[in-house]
């Protein structure tokens, strides 16, 4: 999975000694679904506003995000020593300097996967819309450093393959899933996804951090027992294909683009194992969700008040899953640490931290 050599491991120690963190400002962008979202959908027309209880944990009122509290990429900004990173679809939300979230909940790669929602491309295009109104605000040379100077984080695909795979989660019947169908449907996935981190590129950014998608057939929402047997088959396989995938599309980039520096983190191994052995990482429960109603809490009904009863945990850190396909504020914490800071064998070549305080 394009793991380095210990060589690597030698140059993060050494980014460790040798930048003092907080000395070098990255600003932080982040493209995504809604396992980062931290709000926008919340002012799109066509999307529903969350209610509690999502943000019940940490903001004690719901911000759009999909859990009980933070996400992955708030954690990310606190390491950082940086603020929350602000959707960029909140009004009056001006200030890019420490950067800006464009992620979508329910968004894919692409477009027909949640029509209404932010599509990649189209996240593509508020950046873009961004970075002029950053060059209008700074000027060119200090907007250009910023932008060089910027960590991108890129996490999208899980909805894409969900489209494909399960029948009740798009508004059509999926085409039949013949390994040449899965194998041109992951084509057309990874070069939509390497087409913007080229043009993100192209506009000056250099350090860039992915994740990969997540264990899908072992969400609740996709359960079909229990144990590490009861995962649902044909979405799990697209997912670690796509992984191993996106990991030999990211060296072939780091070897063709001058300057370009990654860090991928097997996001999927990480949160299937704390599902899995859950009491092993502090956790009470790793199948079931906090919040949501039927078995494991598979429903999506957490915080639809007045249409559907929901089952709600009294206490969500005991929890791996919030709700039927989203990780709690605790799980999150765990794999943001993970990604911030963690070993070869989970987040490779470099780590966030590293990216984060390389000039």
């Amino acid at each position: 999975m394009g793991r380095s050599s210990s060589v690597v491991g030698t140059i993060l120690a050494l980014w460790a000694v040798l930048v003092v963190p907080g000395e070098c400002h990255a600003p932080f962008f982040i493209f995504g679904d809604s396992l980062l979202d931290a709000g926008n959908n919340q002012y799109l027309n066509n999307s529903h506003k969350s209610t509690l209880p999502y943000g019940e944990t940490f903001f004690k009122r719901p911000t759009g995000r999909v859990c009980d509290g933070r996400i992955v990429p708030d954690f990310l900004a606190e390491f950082a020593n940086l603020p929350l990173i602000k959707p960029y679809l909140e009004p009056g939300f001006s200030n890019y300097t420490d950067g800006a979230n464009f992620a979508s909940a329910g968004a894919g790669i692409l477009p027909e996967t949640s029509p209404g929602l932010l599509h990649l491309k189209l996240q593509l295009s508020y950046f873009e819309e961004m970075q002029k109104k950053l060059k209008q605000q700074e000027g060119e040379q200090k907007a250009q450093e910023l932008l060089s100077k910027a960590v991108y984080l890129l996490s999208m695909g899980g909805n894409d393959y969900m489209h494909a795979a399960m029948p009740s989660f798009g508004k059509s019947t999926p085409p039949l899933l013949t390994a040449s169908y899965k194998k041109q449907y992951m084509v057309v996935v990874l070069s939509n996804l390497t087409s913007v981190v080229k043009k993100v590129y192209a506009m000056g950014g250099r350090k860039f951090i992915f994740q990969t998608v997540g264990p899908l057939g072992c969400m609740p929402s996709n359960r079909i027992g229990s144990g590490s047997k009861g995962c649902a088959h044909d979405v799990t396989v697209l997912a670690k294909t796509h992984n191993i995938a996106l990991s030999k599309v990211l060296q072939k980039l780091e070897k063709t683009l001058t300057g370009f520096r990654y860090a991928l983190f097997d996001y999927y191994s990480a949160l299937e194992e704390i599902t899995t052995y859950p009491s092993r990482f502090g956790f009470k429960e790793g199948q079931t969700a906090c919040c949501g109603s039927g078995d494991f809490n598979r429903e999506l009904t957490c915080g639809k008040n007045g249409t559907t009863a929901y089952n709600l945990c009294s206490d969500p850190s005991q929890y791996v899953w919030f709700d039927s396909a989203h990780p709690t504020e605790s799980a999150n914490k765990h794999l943001a640490s993970l990604f911030w800071s963690g070993p070869l064998k989970v987040v490779w070549p470099y780590n966030a931290k590293a990216l984060f305080q390389m000039p």
